[in-house]
C-alpha cells in the first residue's frame, strides 16, 4: 500500500519566507550566561516565521535571577513574543507577581527585554503587599518592580501594617 507519494512538502521561495506552525503545550526558554533567564509555557502557540512572532494562548512563566531563583511570575490569556525585539506582550487579564508578593494586574503588560523594563496599560492595579494599592490608566516599572511610575487617571491607597487606612489617619491628624 502507498499512503502518500511523497511525505516531504515542496517549499517554494515564497513559502520559505513565511512558514506558520501551531503547537500545543509550548515551552519557550531564554538563557543568559548559561542560566535560565526566563521561561514561558502556553497551552497553545503558533509561530509566524515572516513576522518572527510567537502567539501564545493561556500563557504563564517565570523570570529567574543568577542563582536560578524565581523573581517574577506572570500569566495572561494571550501573549506574544517577538524574536527581533525580544519583547513579551501579555494581554487579557494579565498578571505579574514579584518574589516579594507585589503584583501588577492590567489589560496589557509589555516586557521590553532590550531595556529590561515593564509597561502596563489599561485598568492597571499595583498592589504592594496590601500596604499600597494604586490604580491607573498606565504604569512603568523596572524589572524587579522596585520602582514604578503611574499615569493617567490614578488613585493610591496606603495602609498601615495593622490594616488601618493611612489616608484616614492623615485626615484625622489634620483635623486635630
Amino acid at each position: 500500500f502507498m499512503i502518500t507519494k511523497d511525505i516531504r512538502k515542496e517549499v517554494s521561495e515564497t513559502n520559505a519566507k513565511s512558514q506558520v506552525a501551531t503547537v500545543k503545550n509550548l515551552i519557550l526558554t531564554e538563557t543568559k550566561e548559561e542560566n535560565i533567564y526566563w521561561e514561558l509555557y502556553a497551552e497553545k502557540g503558533s509561530y509566524d516565521s515572516k513576522a518572527g512572532n510567537v502567539i501564545l494562548e493561556n500563557a504563564m512563566g517565570n523570570f529567574y535571577n543568577s542563582e536560578n531563583e524565581v523573581v517574577l511570575s506572570f500569566k495572561s490569556n494571550l501573549g506574544t513574543y517577538n524574536e527581533q525585539t525580544k519583547a513579551i506582550v501579555l494581554r487579557g487579564d494579565a498578571l505579574i507577581v514579584a518574589h516579594d508578593g507585589s503584583s501588577i494586574k492590567s489589560d496589557e503588560i509589555v516586557y521590553n527585554n532590550k531595556r529590561e523594563d515593564i509597561t502596563a496599560r489599561g485598568n492597571v492595579v499595583v498592589n504592594r503587599n496590601q500596604e499600597l494599592i494604586s490604580t491607573a490608566d498606565s504604569a512603568h516599572f523596572d524589572r524587579e518592580l522596585t520602582f514604578f511610575e503611574i499615569s493617567g487617571n490614578t488613585k493610591t491607597n496606603i495602609f498601615s501594617k495593622n490594616g488601618t487606612d493611612t489616608q484616614k489617619l492623615v485626615n484625622q491628624a489634620e483635623e486635630q
